[in-house]
């Protein structure tokens, strides 16, 4: 919950603030789906804000896929590591697809656990803690069991057993026996001793001698410790080229080897000088003149392990070059000068090249180097400086850049303030800055006319850490710290000294990519316990706890010496010190500081006033917290691929109850693990779940065997068994035509693999691909901490679909009003394509071109498709019954041919009949017409099947093909076709009446004398004409010449055989000389019409 502190000074404040409160909390409210990117640095899955406190993650990009969207919304998570998405991105009861990238470099996956899911999730809205853990491999520590290591300084020839004298050295004297390796836990504190955090012992100082650069190997869980110069200890057996291994479990030391061995000059060793007086007896004085020169400037500076344990990294001291020496893992000593790569260290712009590197530290894919500008040829305070170098090692050319630089003339507290009142002019309290570095040896401080008190404090940069946010932490070793002892000869041999050395802690914080160092106590955002002290840069420091109280005032302003250790999470940094607890002296042991306060948190004293120690003069060298490697794991889920495409979507949901198995592929194939399926299909290989844990960058196989999955329904709602035992040939396959068996077996496909739609492909992928019986997915293990949840394995089941009806009959040029698909495990994105053929299509030619698309269209909840008033041609001229082949498939194509299901209905379109119909005339010769009527099939030829309905005048009805009708008019003929009742084609047929007479004129004649002749005359046009008369006459002519007097009849016949018939006379001649030539007379004819 966020809390808002409210002053009711002023009311219109209160009321904007409590405004802004209820928006934010809307705004809260309507999120429907959100959580936090933190890192989770023990790597258990959940979040923790105790030790260690793991801090959100800003910058990391969140992407959301909705539903069925292949287009995602995105955020960036904010300084804490928060997002979310609101109910307008994301609307409640959606599912989603979670996305997680952007990480910072070297980040990956941490583990999944119940406060964490992997970068890609799938969750359903509204949901609150969509959080994922990341971590950085190498910033891995484990909770419990944390121990540190330092090397221990004693006095004295560690490979001697004599003393000066050349007596052997009674045990409880050898300086070779007293440890100069211990262990003890991290949250040791107080005084050690027998019940108090009593450090273990790794290594005698006979077997490394003088040591203080420390390197970790996490996974062989071993640690190399490198020699140093310094004053009064001899090195070890190695020599100043020695780098030792110790087994951290069984507590052995040895000497890894010599670099001298590959050809690396360290410089000689200085102890071997006759004058050093270096002996057996930790508790005698030595002289040791040359190690004035030599500290800090041979044998190594600092050293450190690449991240994944293999090369060891070193700073050379008399060559003031970085190195690299391959030593592998486990490690192998090389032999070759080929293990060995070293570069040039550039000098940061110091006074006469006066640069001295010592720190390195290996920090997410690169090394950081410390150099100070040491001002010993000038002997300028102006000229003290320090450098911090970036590079990377594995560049094909390294690149040192510079990060960060900054002088080191500001004052300091005095290493101690011993001060005598008679003699102020030996007072120590003068040490209060950093000195040009010297070799010559100080005039000595403190109480009375000979003081024994040396100081000189000469700034070297030994060691970095970074901070959670970034920031790096610097510790400074004082150089003087090497160049004495406690109660030790000066380097002529005269004199008891005890040294003091007078180091430092810094805070540079980082901003935009920028470190920038702290000033007046503040660090970037933080606060630190020094502001105003006038003890550091601009008048204060960030760890203002670094001195010694005794009794009731400082003794020492200045205590640590430079060793750091911080483990990501826990905000403190541990810093090696002389007299770390108040009123312990001579005494040597480790300050704890917390990092965003700059408070010390707690101290511990490792030694105090122990013969041949070193007392306030640098008694230990390095520390490092062992930290195990980061495990790793592998896997992460079974999804059912709804859509058949290989690519994980949001609606797809995982498939619980699957068994996979984890196979080593490095030991014949051999099962090692055993997951089964769960919280949505998810799976993981880890040190929980394969006994020994798995191995780093080894091959295995993830594998499932298939004839689990047919007795599984798997739906997108979820799964459940089906009953009963899997089906022999149940196995993932390619199937074959099955539709006529009784009782189809649901087939289940593997996803093709590898595919994607969008950036990192293996993110949202099916990586299985089937080798026999099984799904397998072949795996890499990657390195400590590097989890791979990229190997998913998805499967699918092929669409079925069952024509609603196999045939459709259709007469012809009828529209078919739909056509039906029933369909079982249609995916949510298929549809069904209605297609017609006009020939039957087999396999999967219907999926092909040729046919005409007639609609797609999507299913209904009882994967039910139709489409309406198909635009199939019922057209069907054919006298036959035209079958047209409609398939129902999936859209869109599925890739897999198997997948490519169809449905086949026939459409059966009856022939279309046609009808021809005749009548006739009806004249006076013919009384009746004969009605003709034809059902004709498309091409013309007669239809045999067909029913007959005559209609016509005078309500004339007649189911007869051929009626008789005698009365005219225009009659009605109705077709029917018995396989399509209802259906009629209509055609009509006239009968006309036609009884028109001929237009008959005729006329009669008279004789003109006895025995002559006359001509009759008639005319008909278009008939034919009959004349009868006297005495049997008849002629045909139209002007028939006649004798005998009386009447004669013409009768004119029409074509329609009509007749008309007139009368007219041939009067006798009025004279009775026949031979009289008469002339002609007009006679008055009689004419009788007769029909």
């Amino acid at each position: 919950m966020k809390q808002v502190y409210v002053s009711t000074a002023d009311p219109y404040r209160n009321w904007l603030v409590t405004l802004l409160v209820i928006f934010a909390c809307m705004s809260t409210s309507s999120a429907q789906v959100k959580g936090v990117v933190f890192r989770d640095f023990d790597l258990n899955g959940i979040r923790s804000d105790t030790l260690p406190i793991e801090v959100g993650v800003g910058g990391v990009t969140v992407l959301v896929f909705v539903d069925l969207s292949k287009t995602p919304i995105s955020t960036t998570t904010a300084a804490d590591g928060s997002y979310s998405f609101s109910s307008t991105d994301v609307p409640a009861g959606k599912t989603v697809r979670v996305e997680f990238e952007g990480f910072p470099t070297g980040d990956y996956n941490g583990p999944y656990g119940t406060g964490s899911g992997t970068s890609v999730q799938f969750v359903k809205a509204p949901i609150d803690n969509a959080n994922l853990g990341i971590n950085y491999p190498s910033d891995y520590c484990q909770r419990i069991g944390i121990n540190l290591v330092t090397p221990c300084y004693v006095n004295g020839n560690t490979q001697l057993s004599v003393d000066k004298d050349g007596n052997p050295v009674p045990d409880d004297k050898l300086a070779a026996h007293s440890p100069a390796l211990v262990s003890f836990p991290y949250n040791a504190s107080g005084v050690a001793g027998s019940g108090n955090f009593p450090p273990s012992e790794l290594a005698t100082a006979g077997e490394v001698g003088a040591i203080w650069a420390l390197a970790y190997q996490r996974r062989a869980k071993k640690i190399f410790s490198a020699a140093v110069v310094k004053r009064h200890m001899s090195f070890g057996p190695g020599g100043p080229g020695g780098i030792y291994i110790t087994d951290i479990v069984s507590g052995t030391t040895a000497t890894f080897m010599s670099v001298s061995a590959v050809g690396v000059d360290v410089g000689d060793d200085p102890h071997s000088n006759p004058l050093a007086n270096l002996f057996g007896d930790k508790t005698q004085a030595s002289t040791d003149p040359s190690s004035m020169t030599a500290a800090g400037r041979m044998s190594f500076g600092g050293m450190d392990i690449s991240e994944d344990d293999r090369t060891l990294y070193f700073i050379n001291l008399k060559d003031r070059k970085l190195y690299s020496l391959f030593v592998d893992s486990p490690a192998v000593v090389p032999t070759s000068a080929t293990a060995v790569k070293s570069w040039d260290i550039p000098n940061p712009g110091c006074s006469n090249s006066d640069f001295r590197p010592w720190a390195l530290k290996v920090h997410h894919g690169k090394i950081y180097i410390g150099v100070v500008c040491s001002a010993e040829t000038s002997q300028l305070q102006s000229d003290l400086k320090a450098t911090i170098y970036q590079v990377d090692p594995t560049a094909a050319i390294p690149v040192f850049t510079e990060v960060l630089s900054f002088p080191l003339d500001f004052r300091r507290g005095p290493t101690d303030v011993t001060t005598d009142p008679l003699h102020p002019e030996n007072s120590c309290a003068k040490y209060d800055h950093w000195l040009p570095w010297t070799d010559v040896w100080p005039t000595p401080c403190g109480l009375g006319n000979n003081p024994t008190f040396v100081m000189y404090p000469q700034p070297l940069v030994t060691d970095l850490e970074f901070d959670d946010d970034g920031s790096m932490l610097i510790g400074f070793l004082d150089r003087f710290g090497h160049m004495a002892g406690v109660a030790n000869h000066d380097p002529n041999g005269n004199g008891l000294y005890d040294g003091f050395t007078g180091g430092d802690l810094l805070r540079a914080s980082k901003a935009n990519g920028a470190f920038v160092l702290e000033t007046n106590g503040k660090s970037g955002a933080y606060t630190g316990s020094g502001v105003g002290n006038n003890e550091g840069p601009g008048g204060g420091e960030f760890f203002a706890k670094d001195s010694w109280f005794f009794i009731d005032h400082i003794g020492h302003a200045e205590v640590t010496n430079g060793a750091l250790s911080f483990i990501p999470g826990y905000s403190e940094v541990i810093t090696s010190a002389f007299d770390p607890i108040e009123n312990v002296y001579q005494a040597g042991g480790l300050k704890v500081f917390n990092t965003k306060t700059g408070v010390n948190n707690r101290n511990y004293v490792l030694y105090s006033v122990a013969p041949g120690s070193f007392g306030k003069a640098s008694g230990l060298g390095g520390n490092k917290a062992l930290c195990d490697p980061a495990t790793v794991e592998i896997g992460n889920r079974v999804w059912f691929d709804d859509n058949r495409d290989g690519i994980q979507d949001a609606y797809e949901p995982g498939v619980d109850g699957i068994v996979l198995t984890l196979h080593d592929m490095e030991n014949g194939g051999i099962q090692i693990g055993t997951q089964t399926t769960h919280d949505g299909g998810q799976f993981y290989f880890n040190n929980t779940t394969v006994p020994g844990g798995l191995l780093y960058n080894h091959k295995y196989e993830v594998r499932m065997d298939t004839l689990q999955l047919p007795a599984l329904d798997i739906t997108l709602g979820g799964t459940k068994p089906v009953g009963g035992k899997a089906p022999a040939g149940g196995r993932v396959a390619a199937r074959g035509a099955r539709q006529g068996a009784a009782t189809p077996q649901r087939y289940y496909t593997l996803s093709p693999a590898n595919r994607s739609n969008f950036t990192d492909p293996d993110l949202r992928d099916s990586d299985a691909k089937l080798v026999g019986g099984s799904a397998v997915i072949a795996v890499t293990s990657l390195g400590a901490g590097q989890n791979d949840f990229t190997n998913d394995l998805s499967i699918y089941s092929c669409p079925e679909l069952v024509a609603e009806k196999d045939t459709i009959a259709v007469c012809a040029g009828i529209s078919i009003d739909s056509i039906a698909a029933d369909g079982t495990y249609l995916s949510r994105v298929d549809s069904v394509r209605f297609v017609v053929f006009s020939t039957p299509q087999s396999g999967t030619a219907m999926y092909g071109s040729g046919g005409v698309v007639l609609g797609t269209v999507k299913p209904d909840a009882n994967n039910r498709a139709v489409v309406y008033k198909p635009t199939i041609d019922t057209n069907n001229n054919l006298p036959t019954i035209k079958d047209q082949y409609v398939y129902a498939i999936i859209y869109p194509t599925p890739e897999n041919l198997a997948c490519r299901q169809s449905s086949e209905t026939v459409i059966r379109v009856t022939p279309s009949l046609s009808v021809t119909a005749a009548g006739g005339e009806l004249n006076c010769t013919v009384k009746e017409v004969t009605l003709t009527g034809q059902a004709l099939y498309g091409d013309g030829s007669p239809a045999p099947k067909a029913t007959y309905s005559w209609t016509g005048p005078a309500s004339f009805t007649s189911s007869q093909q051929n009626p008789i009708v005698s009365v005219a008019g225009t009659y009605t003929l109705t077709i029917g076709n018995p396989d399509c009742p209802g259906t009629f084609t209509l055609a009509t047929a006239s009968v006309t009446a036609d009884t028109t007479l001929p237009d008959l004129q005729a006329f009669g004649a008279a004789l003109p004398c006895v025995n002559c002749t006359a001509t009759l005359y008639a005319e008909a046009p278009g008939a034919t004409l009959l004349w009868t008369g006297p005495n049997g006459f008849t002629s045909t002519e139209a002007e028939p010449v006649v004798s005998t007097p009386g009447e004669y009849t013409v009768t004119a016949t029409g074509v329609k055989g009509c007749k008309i018939s007139l009368t007219v006379d041939l009067l006798p001649s009025e004279s009775d000389d026949p031979c009289l030539n008469h002339v002609p007379v007009c006679v008055p004819i009689a004419i009788k019409r007769i029909k």
